[in-house]
């Protein structure tokens, strides 16, 4: 049975796990039910099952290759007859190599998850969203400092800052509000982050960055904690910003002998 009033409603790609799964998390607490989506589909059920153990509630994971444009019209099925108050856009790839060595076909591959995948997201639920509602988009803090080390992925999420201000032009006027949220280093760092061969990333990567200024590396709940405050009425002002959950790092080039080691 349809409830007279319902709580709002948000998606998240690449809910399942990471900083994905602390939004859906942070946003539970919210009272917000939930669509999570995800590739891998054992692991989406289990995000799924630990976010209705742990609040009251609805969520919904649908399995989702973040790249398969035929899959997206799947999406707006739980949506008839209900609005869309939030997109979080979260899902992402990357690799751990220099531009100039990154394969074509690689570089694609990035552009297509990165970039075009949150594109056309969002043109394929725009019928169903809210006014007021908002788009947020999970950048990186290498779209706005990049690393030669992530050559590609940091092309693809500064582009992917741009297309968050051109798209916070074209519908505030509609009154969707978009905003880009560029997460520092995060432990234990992205799943898909990898070095070429790798299939996943190592759980233990994180123990060799460096410290930033704020001295303790970001956590998934960081980042959660600024999308919440971004998709409420407190933030109805901001539109088309881009902003850094970094914990300093990309504030300036600090002397070198105050650098610590994560651990």
């Amino acid at each position: 049975m349809a409830r007279d009033n319902p709580p709002p409603l948000a998606l998240i790609t690449g809910g399942t796990s990471g900083i994905g799964f602390a939004v859906a998390q942070r946003l539970a607490q919210e009272g917000y039910d939930l669509i999570i989506t995800g590739r891998d589909a054992e692991r989406g059920v289990q995000a799924q099952d630990a976010l209705l153990q742990s609040s009251p509630t609805h969520c919904q994971f649908i399995s989702l290759a973040n790249d398969d444009w035929s899959g997206y019209q799947a999406l707006t099925k739980p949506l008839e007859g209900r609005g869309l108050a939030l997109l979080v856009a979260s899902a992402a790839t990357g690799l751990q190599a220099h531009l100039i060595d990154t394969p074509s076909s690689e570089l694609d591959r990035l552009l297509r998850v990165n970039l075009l995948a949150p594109h056309h997201l969002v043109r394929t639920l725009l019928p169903h969203f809210e006014s007021p509602s908002s788009v947020i988009l999970i950048s990186s803090d290498a779209g706005v400092d990049g690393e030669q080390s992530l050559g590609a992925y940091s092309v693809t999420k500064s582009a992917l800052n741009m297309m968050g201000r051109m798209l916070a032009l074209d519908l505030a006027p509609r009154g969707i509000r978009v905003n880009t949220v560029c997460p520092g280093d995060t432990r234990p760092g992205m799943r898909y982050l990898l070095r070429p061969g790798e299939i996943e990333r190592s759980p233990d990567d994180y123990l060799s960055w460096p410290l930033p200024p704020r001295g303790r590396l970001g956590e998934a709940s960081d980042t959660a904690e600024l999308v919440a405050f971004l998709a409420s009425e407190r933030a109805d002002f901001i539109v088309g910003s881009v902003m850094l959950v970094d914990g300093g790092s990309r504030a300036g080039r600090p002397d070198p002998s105050t650098r610590n080691q994560a651990h």
